[in-house]
């Protein structure tokens, strides 16, 4: 059999176990659809609890990735990639399925991908095999290293965004708000300049509503983003809760120093402009401006000498 046609077949095969599987989940979702047409109207705020607590659906085209995740039982199964994933604001139950399909599907992609290139211009066995092993391996890591990146931007959001809402959150604790009810404000003003820290605080409110305990609500909101500033005001919270200490004024303390460290990682951050700028400058603009300042003068001095020759 022609090497060639080993990735063509198994894109094949994988493309029809797809379409038969997207079928039959497509009938079900119709009929499930079907179901609660006729069971009568829901209910909007639960289902708007629900649909935050478990993180929304997934769409349809993620059913035949999740029969990936098979090839690797302990990864999909794992807590820590539940809790990594929960962080770039990926909650659904079978997320972390999907998770490792994808990899498994990025692996076989571009190892395919790169066996057929290997084999189009004429690659050694040798060469062909160190490709595809190292497309392989970027294929298979190249998942997490996006979501790293989502993780990543979701923590700066919620950063730069945290003091603006605690400062909130005083003001309705100060207003005769309870605990429950300033996050819950908090979480509906927010929602329209930093919605992933809106979906943070109104997700420690439900589960709060649900019965989990406020201790344990405020350390799923810390493990949940891994953000050091939030850990700290959990820690804030928790301590005025056990010690029976006023709400306000912790948090007012606590707002204050996460503006001051905004501040300061702003400067720091000017503070590195340039030696940032000092890569550019030198591999794009220096060499461009030699060439524009340089140029005529070189220009004469080859028609000089061409015409003392």
């Amino acid at each position: 059999m022609n090497p060639i046609l080993i990735p063509v077949l198994v894109g094949a095969a994988i493309l029809t176990a797809g379409i038969g599987i997207w079928l039959v989940g497509f009938r079900r979702d119709r009929l499930a659809e079907r179901l609660r047409e006729i069971g009568g109207p829901r209910d909007d705020a639960g289902d708007m609890a629900e649909e935050i607590l478990s993180g929304g659906r997934l769409p349809f085209w993620t059913k035949p990735i999740m029969l990936l995740s098979l090839l690797l039982p302990g990864h999909a199964d794992s807590e820590v990639l539940r809790w990594e994933l929960a962080g770039a604001g990926y909650r659904q139950r079978d997320m972390p399925r999907v998770f490792a399909g994808f990899r498994i599907l990025m692996l076989a992609a571009l190892a395919g991908a790169a066996w057929w290139a290997a084999q189009t211009f004429g690659l050694l066995r040798n060469e062909a095999l160190v490709l595809t092993a190292v497309a392989a391996f970027l294929g298979f890591m190249s998942p997490w290293m996006i979501l790293r990146v989502l993780q990543a931007r979701r923590r700066e959001e919620i950063t730069l965004s945290l003091p603006d809402a605690l400062d909130l959150m005083v003001i309705c604790v100060e207003a005769g708000q309870g605990l429950n009810a300033a996050l819950a404000s908090v979480a509906r003003e927010s929602a329209g300049h930093a919605p992933a820290t809106s979906e943070e605080l109104r997700l420690v409110n439900l589960e709060m509503s649900a019965g989990v305990a406020r201790v344990q609500a405020l350390r799923n909101f810390a493990n949940r983003t891994g953000i050091e500033d939030v850990r700290a005001l959990v820690a804030v919270l928790v301590q005025s809760d056990r010690f029976g200490t006023s709400v306000a004024q912790a948090l007012r303390v606590h707002a204050q120093s996460l503006r001051t460290r905004r501040r300061q990682r702003a400067e720091e951050a000017a503070r590195k402009t340039p030696v940032k700028m000092v890569f550019p400058l030198v591999f794009c603009v220096f060499p461009a401006l030699l060439v524009v300042i340089l140029a005529p003068g070189i220009i004469e001095l080859v028609r000089a000498l061409k015409g003392v020759a």
